[in-house]
């Protein structure tokens, strides 16, 4: 089950065009995962590239009782698209 918060959700959709509501399949496939150090958040967020009607995205999320608590999520740039395919075997 996927989390988020109403007014994060309506920015993604908004900034990036994807309903943060929409992007459980993302956790049906292969991920890469990586902890997001940017800044002290109070709590583990990470950053994972993944796939989503069949384009790579980039999210960012944590996990909270057990359930993916999503932040943000855009379209992966082409660095990180190939990136994904090079290490994500299909």
């Amino acid at each position: 089950m996927i989390l988020w918060h109403e007014n994060k959700r309506q920015i993604n959709l908004r900034k990036h065009g994807i309903d943060l509501a929409d992007l459980e399949s993302v956790f049906d496939q292969p991920m890469l995962t990586v902890e997001d150090q940017r800044a002290s958040y109070g709590e583990l967020r990470l950053q994972s590239l993944g796939l989503w009607q069949s384009k790579v995205v980039f999210l960012v999320w944590t996990e909270r009782d057990d359930h993916a608590h999503l932040i943000s999520c855009r379209y992966a740039d082409r660095q990180e698209t190939k990136a994904y395919f090079a290490r994500v075997q299909r």
